[in-house]
């Protein structure tokens, strides 16, 4: 028991350094948005930044006064951890008296990105790790989230993996039928991204449907009530009405008409599906494996279970809501960001789904392999920043930055020590390398010493 132990705290140990080694501290005006009002809070006692408001263009004004247009939670959960490293002294004002720096993107990158995603790690792999898998547990468990647009994102200040995170433990209590609970990690999904309430809307319907009673939906929806309460609270503090949201303010005029959304194009459709621009099967390869060896067998299950499962309906009808906004690309981005969340239940369901059959081994290997290049490719040099306007963006940037050696100064080593990037680059691919090695060789170990305990007892 004492080594499983040591093995699972080395295992997210170096998932999570693996996870922070790239941490974003690029001003970008997502990321910036959330992190001003925290400036702000800690300099002038307020959540308005007029003073920083043209470091962002993602901003909601209001009464004479600019707000972040985001969700809060993000936000929240990053302002304590802050003030007390200001508190402490370990972060101090400049000359200016300014707090505005690197260290609210590192902190809000590590809290709200890669500490989820090592969670979310830790949480598959321990629901497979005793069984007998096609591929082993340690990679199965770890290498389609590596090989994902989802990793890209670690380390940096968005919401995306935090609210995927919730969502997933969400989904997880769900499927244990612990619905108050699967109804509050719903509710604080939706407070780090509001788009996610379609899916948890979708699911107690769902559930009237599966369990044919009422009662199941209402103890769930209790568990999501909080989030909305506060929700409420937090419209009417900020715009004067508990129904009307700051993104309502927000300077893009999009947004002033059904918050953005409209109905869905082929460009918009095939953007976030198959193609190289955003889609999700290029930029998360093994959700494509998933879905082509899962969705045969799904349909001969037949109309109802396609109807009453909490993956399939739910990712479909989100899909077509995502397709439906006027900025569904998501900006400067790696893949579909909007897609981000339900792609962490995707991936997770994939893996269970893979657990439990038999398949070649090549066949993991080569979607996996393909996705681990153009992660570690795009992590070396623009990591998540890619221009909207980029056609392709691994053939366009991505590969063309990789060959001339433009790689990404935003890692641990030439932050504290100067180490040059391409440096860092070649140190991580050896820590990253060198820790699957590590942990699939010291798993196999322990399960050649179970085998033989219970040969010896038998």
């Amino acid at each position: 028991m004492r080594h499983k132990t040591i093995f699972i705290l080395v295992f997210f140990i170096l998932n999570l350094a693996i996870s922070s080694f790239y941490l974003d501290t690029w001003k970008n005006a997502n990321t910036t948005s959330r992190a001003l009002p925290i400036i702000s809070y800690f300099e002038d006692g307020s959540f308005s930044f007029d003073k920083y408001h043209e470091l962002t263009c993602d901003k909601s004004f209001i009464d004479g006064h600019y707000y972040t247009d985001k969700a809060p939670l993000p936000t929240y959960i990053v302002l304590p951890f802050f003030g007390a490293l200001v508190k402490t002294g370990i972060i101090s004002p400049d000359d200016n008296g300014s707090l505005f720096g690197d260290h609210i993107y590192l902190l809000g990158g590590f809290l709200t990105a890669s500490l989820p995603f090592t969670f979310i790690l830790l949480i598959i792999f321990l629901a497979i790790k005793n069984l007998k898998t096609s591929v082993s547990p340690v990679f199965l468990s770890m290498l389609p989230f590596y090989a994902s647009f989802i990793f890209v994102f670690t380390g940096t200040y968005f919401p995306h993996i935090l609210s995927g995170f919730l969502l997933l433990a969400s989904y997880i209590y769900l499927k244990k039928e612990k619905y108050l609970v699967a109804g509050i990690f719903a509710g604080l999904s939706f407070l780090c991204e509001y788009n996610l309430a379609v899916i948890f809307f979708l699911w107690a319907i769902q559930l009237i449907a599966r369990k044919r009673n009422i009662k199941p939906a209402i103890i769930y929806s209790l568990g999501i009530l909080p989030s909305l309460l506060f929700i409420l609270y937090y419209n009417h503090i900020f715009t004067g009405s508990p129904f009307i949201m700051l993104y309502k303010y927000h300077n893009f005029d999009q947004l002033n008409s059904n918050y953005g959304f409209s109905i869905p194009g082929f460009t918009s459709l095939w953007g976030l599906s198959f193609s190289w621009y955003k889609g999700l099967f290029f930029y998360a390869p093994f959700v494509l494996l998933f879905t082509i060896m899962a969705i045969k067998p799904a349909l001969q299950k037949g109309t109802r279970y396609l109807l009453t499962n909490y993956l399939f309906i739910p990712f479909v009808v989100y899909y077509f809501f995502i397709a439906s906004y006027f900025g569904w690309w998501g900006g400067w981005t790696y893949g579909p960001r909007f897609l981000l969340a339900p792609a962490i239940l995707l991936t997770y369901e994939g893996i269970l789904y893979l657990s439990h059959k038999k398949f070649p081994k090549y066949v993991f290997w080569i979607f996996i392999g393909f996705g681990i290049i153009c992660t570690l490719m795009a992590k070396a040099t623009l990591s998540y920043s890619i221009p909207t306007d980029v056609a392709n963006p691994m053939l366009d940037l991505i590969i063309p930055n990789f060959f001339k050696g433009e790689f990404n100064a935003n890692n641990i080593l030439t932050m504290l020590f100067g180490t040059k990037p391409v440096y860092s680059f070649i140190i991580f691919v050896l820590m990253f390398g060198g820790s699957l090695w590590l942990l699939n060789l010291w798993f196999i170990k322990n399960q050649v010493k179970h085998l033989r305990k219970n040969r010896s007892r038998l």
